[in-house]
This record gives structure tokens, sequence and C-alpha cells, in this order.
């Protein structure tokens, strides 16, 4: 019989003393392969990835011709081309967009969600057990060590880096067996505490198409690159970049009860719209933890709420776009 999960607080103890390990089902994979992979990539994303080396992965968004963000990825690359990291769900509903831009390219994608799995370990004790496993461990936020099929990136995390496991599915069935027999199991929603603690937003269909990717800080992220070229809204986003019009971005936010859902209106004092969730997930002391796309006029001068509920705004670990 499972155990039941730990509380948020004793996984909070976990993270700091040993390690946790979490399963993290509701993410994807869309793998991208072919000749012409890269430069398909190239011309559709918003960071570049054909010099994308062996040793580092991206953070990169795909946009709508009107500048929207339909889907975040984390780009990987791989023997066979470059994997796309993201909601499982949104990548389901925009592959046959993405195939529709293929055109004569020498492209395929496969959606790898049924045979490809993730897992998110952090920890020293986990440290040291993924480099038992791994060999080494990437040193910085985005870089990546592969070792056969496994796929090691290192994260950005509130005591140190995070590493997101990519691998076959077998394969990380066994590490999380083998995993929890030393460490603290924890939650996809403690996992999602710790990318909201980061400021990495993640984009769920409930927010696809709707906040430009400045707005979710993704300048700061290295998700954005305004050398590249062109790719579809890339007009809109320069355009918003140059001429300084950035009137909404990313901020991090606490409040009493329940997570809210993604897309949830946050409202100002008089119930106008002052932004939308993107993410959000439970916190200790009978709370939650959000990242929200806010107004920059509203979020330093109103009392802000999500259902009626009080936000307080807290910091991010890097500096805001300018």
């Amino acid at each position: 019989m499972h155990q039941p999960l730990p509380t948020v607080d004793e996984m909070e103890m976990a993270l700091a003393d040993s390690g946790i390990v979490c399963p993290l089902p509701s993410l994807g994979v869309l793998h991208v392969a072919g000749e012409d992979s890269g430069g398909f990539l190239q011309n559709q994303l918003t960071q570049a990835v054909s010099n994308l080396g062996e040793s580092a992965t991206t953070l990169a968004a795909w946009c709508n011709p009107k500048g929207r963000t339909r889907a975040l990825f984390r780009v990987v690359p791989s023997d066979t081309g470059l994997l796309l990291i993201a909601d499982a769900g949104l990548l389901q509903a925009i592959q046959p967009k993405l195939q529709m831009f293929i055109l004569r390219s020498r492209v395929a994608l496969t959606d790898l969600t049924t045979s490809e799995a993730l897992l998110g370990l952090a920890g020293p004790v986990a440290e040291t057990l993924l480099t038992e496993a791994a060999g080494s461990l990437p040193s910085q936020p985005g870089g990546l060590v592969r070792a056969g099929d496994l796929h090691v990136i290192a994260l950005p995390g509130h005591h140190g880096l995070r590493y997101l496991l990519l691998a076959p599915t077998e394969q990380i069935d066994a590490f999380s067996d083998r995993f929890q027999e030393t460490l603290t199991e924890g939650s996809e929603s403690f996992w999602r505490l710790q990318d909201i603690r980061a400021g990495l937003p993640a984009v769920t269909p409930a927010i696809s198409e709707s906040v430009i990717p400045t707005m979710l800080n993704l300048e700061p992220l290295g998700g954005i690159s305004y050398e590249k070229g062109c790719y579809p809204g890339q007009e809109v986003v320069a355009r918003m970049h140059y001429r300084g019009q950035l009137k909404r971005r990313l901020y991090h936010a606490r409040m009493a009860g329940d997570p809210p859902a993604p897309g949830t209106a946050v409202n100002d004092h008089e119930g106008a719209e002052a932004g939308v969730v993107v993410s959000a997930a439970e916190a200790a002391g009978e709370a939650s933890e959000l990242l929200a796309v806010l107004r920059i006029d509203k979020a330093g001068n109103e009392a802000l709420t999500v259902n009626g509920v009080g936000l307080e705004l807290l910091d991010l670990p890097y500096p805001p776009p300018a």
C-alpha cells in the first residue's frame, strides 16, 4: 500500500536536510527530429537553438502571429534531434499546429509523452545519488549532462540547484523506486512550488495564447533573443522591447487558502481586472504561492485579490524585465 505523501512542511525540511524526489506526470516531451530540425525550430521559437551546445538547454516560447505565447518549452539537445519539454496536455493540443509549419522541411514531430518520463530531484543527498547514477552533474542552471538515454538538467532552486531527469519511462520508474528508498517523496505540486519561487513560469492550456513572452519574464530568464531573426510574432515581441511598452510582467505572490487555477483573474480593490494567475501551488501554513502576470501600474499601488483573497507580493530571484 502506497504511503501518503508528507506535508508541505515535511517536504520543506527534507529538501533542506537530505533531498526529495518528485514524479512529474503532467510534463510531456515532443521530439523534433530530422535533418532540418534545428533550422525549423530556429525559425519558430523566441530563442536561438541552432547553436545550442551539447551541455546546455534553453527556455524558448512559441508564439502566434500576434506575439501571444502558444507554448513555453525547455529545449534539450539529444542524439537524434531536439526535445521540447512542456505541459503534456498543451503539447498534445499544439502539435498539429506546429506540424503545419513544417511544409517541405525534413522534420518529424513525435509525442514521446507515453515512452519518456520526467523526475525532479533536489537536496544534498539527492545530488550524491544522482552523481553516482549519471557520473557528473551540470553546474549551472540550464546545464545538461547526458549518460546514455538519461538527460540531467539543472534548474535554479531556493536551496541551490535542482535537477530534472528525462529518460525512458522504465528507467525513470527504476530511478524513482531507488531514490525513494533514501529520499523523501515529494508531490508534483511541491516541485511546482520550487519553480514558482525560482520565477519559472509554466504555460498550460488555460494560459496559452493570452500573454506575450516578455510578460512571462523570459528576458531575464534567457528565453528571448533579439538577434536571432524572424519567428511568428517576432515583430510584436521586438516592438515591446525596443519601444519600452511593457505594461505587464510576472510577479511572485502569496495568499491564504488553496491555490487558484491557472487563468484565474487577479482583481484590484475596485474589482477591475489587474492580471491573471499563471501557476500556483500549496505552500506551508495553509497558504499558496503563485506566479501571476500583473499590470505593473497596479502591482505596486493596489490591494490585489484572487477570488476575494488578498495577495502579498514577494521578491523574485532575478531582476524584472526592463
